[in-house]
């Protein structure tokens, strides 16, 4: 069930998300939340935990790989843009309405920018999952 595929990919997936979340979230995008977020005392770390962000990181790229090659049968890159963008999408809502419904934090343009941002983040994701797992294939006759 789980194989070397699985495994490569979950750990591609996961440095191309931790980098993605750095370049969006933290660099292009960061001004944008600051100025649509309240912040409280102790709201933010000074510094976060890279590591436990990176762990997050492979379980979810693990959730989009494991969903690619043993559910859905995608391993192609368009299958996983498809997929990575379906399964985003999906997770982006959910979160971000649970956060909003329970947390005076984000303005609701943020919340939709949030989607947005993290649907596309994810079809990139699941576009480099889905080609890892198709390396090496043999082509049909």
């Amino acid at each position: 069930m789980i194989n070397s595929k699985l495994i490569i990919a979950t750990v591609v997936g996961a440095v191309v998300y931790f980098l993605l979340g750095w370049l969006v979230y933290g660099i292009l995008l960061m001004d944008f939340f600051t100025n649509n977020t309240t912040f409280y005392e102790g709201l933010n770390k000074e510094m976060p935990d890279l590591l436990i962000l990176f762990i997050s990181n492979l379980f979810t790229a693990f959730l989009v790989a494991f969903i690619c090659q043993h559910w859905a049968k995608k391993t192609t890159l368009m299958d996983g843009l498809q997929t990575g963008l379906f399964l985003f999408f999906l997770m982006g809502v959910a979160l971000d309405l649970m956060f909003y419904s329970t947390m005076n934090m984000h303005t609701p343009l943020a919340l939709v920018v949030d989607i947005a941002v993290y649907t596309v983040m994810g079809g990139i994701i699941g576009a480099v999952i889905g080609w890892v797992l198709g390396t090496g294939k043999k082509a049909e006759a």
